[in-house]
């Protein structure tokens, strides 16, 4: 019999984006990580496993080896960690992609832009004072309506 507590798909999504929205923004990981990678041998490869251990790493020294909230910062650093798959790169230029990345907005600031755009071309299109006229007038003629 399956667990009835057992979460559906989009129930974890939510919960890891959740958690991921706590752990806050990763651009200063990803700068320290760029960091590191230039101060210790920066004309050595970079590797998937070097990708993968610095996220572990630097996920679990700041928010505790473990946790729930290491592991959705290590899947938030995943995420904006460029794969290097087959590429030969060495861990200097490896720094310049994550500094670029470090200094791009994030998903949630560009959707944050987007509405306060959107909002604020709703309102240059609907003046407010058109709105509370419109609504004067509905409510005369519900009145008179109902007299």
């Amino acid at each position: 019999m399956p667990d009835p507590t057992q979460l559906t798909q989009p129930d974890e999504a939510l919960r890891q984006t959740l958690a991921i929205e706590k752990a806050g923004d990763v651009r200063p990981l990803l700068a320290r990580i760029a960091d590191r990678l230039t101060d210790n041998w920066p004309n050595s490869a970079m590797g998937e496993l070097n990708r993968l251990a610095y996220a572990r790493d630097y996920a679990a020294h700041e928010h505790g080896r473990g946790t729930e909230m290491a592991r959705a910062v290590e899947h938030a650093l995943l995420r904006q960690m460029p794969r290097t798959d087959d590429r030969v790169i060495t861990r200097g230029e490896y720094a310049l992609l994550l500094r670029a990345r470090a200094n791009r907005p994030t998903q949630a600031e560009r959707v944050a832009a987007l509405q306060r755009e959107a909002a604020e071309a709703y309102t240059s299109a609907h003046p407010r004072e058109d709105q509370a006229r419109a609504a004067v007038i509905y409510a005369r003629i519900d009145g008179n309506a109902s007299a």
